[in-house]
């Protein structure tokens, strides 16, 4: 059965598209061509989900339907990365636009990286932790994981991502992209920022930016870089995000029990 992306539901496209992308990074770590015809529908699947985006934009000026919301550890589903729903938390003027890949899953080098995060609370403020994987091509997954006695949620999901991108920058990688199942975290990075360093660290109604060491760092460590910030569901069967939750899981309840 011939797919037909511009037919295709937004979820089935998304679907797709990850798979295909898959095959292009189990490719790349064999050095083995990507064959012509998966590389065709890399090519289609972008395009279309390119004009699907500026549609959505131009037609509803970013004000979509929005998902349900979810708690600081419970988490609704789905495999795919997708972009962070508008209007959570912050309530910053500036919101993320749909961003794309910035490494081509043809073109990946080892100077390309992959970092998963996440965090936990056992309470919000409570013990936490947080854990990481990085992934570069042709090498194994390497894992990350602390815990902090009394932290909150955000804190934990913002310190699983500084510590994967310090790995990821120390392995020589220019080009990271970090997927996270926190909504906080990738807004954060990808629209309020901007407007927080023009206020000088203010919100846009005034107050002083919560976390601010943590999104100092973040900032520090994205200078220089191509780095790219994807949301997840999270709980949702995907491998490399349950694996995470786990890893910040288990460092929450050592750090409950230190």
């Amino acid at each position: 059965m011939i797919f037909d992306e511009t037919q295709a539901k937004p979820l089935d496209l998304l679907e797709r598209y990850r798979l295909l992308c898959e095959n292009a990074g189990a490719s790349r770590v064999t050095d083995t061509p990507l064959p012509k015809d998966l590389r065709e529908q890399l090519v289609r699947m972008e395009a279309e989900l390119q004009t699907r985006l500026w549609m959505a934009t131009a037609t509803s000026a970013g004000d979509g339907p929005e998902k349900p919301a979810r708690s600081s550890r419970t988490r609704a589903a789905s495999p795919q990365v997708e972009t962070p729903r508008q209007g959570l938390l912050e309530g910053d003027e500036d919101t993320p636009r749909p961003q794309k890949p910035s490494v081509s899953p043809t073109t990946a080098s080892p100077a390309t990286a992959t970092v998963y995060s996440d965090g936990a609370c056992l309470g919000n403020p409570g013990p936490g932790g947080y854990g990481a994987i990085v992934k570069l091509p042709g090498q194994p997954n390497r894992e990350l994981s602390g815990g902090k006695a009394r932290t909150t949620n955000n804190e934990m999901e913002m310190a699983a991502a500084i510590e994967g991108l310090k790995l990821a920058i120390s392995s020589g990688a220019k080009e990271i992209a970090v997927i996270s199942d926190s909504e906080y975290l990738v807004k954060g990075m990808t629209g309020w920022i901007k407007g927080w360093l023009r206020n000088g660290w203010k919100t846009s109604t005034g107050s002083p930016v919560k976390n601010k060491p943590l999104w100092e760092e973040l900032h520090r460590l994205s200078q220089g870089r191509a780095v790219t910030w994807s949301w997840t569901r999270g709980h949702a069967g995907h491998k490399e995000n349950e694996r995470c939750d786990e890893l910040a899981t288990t460092a929450a309840r050592e750090a409950a029990g230190s």
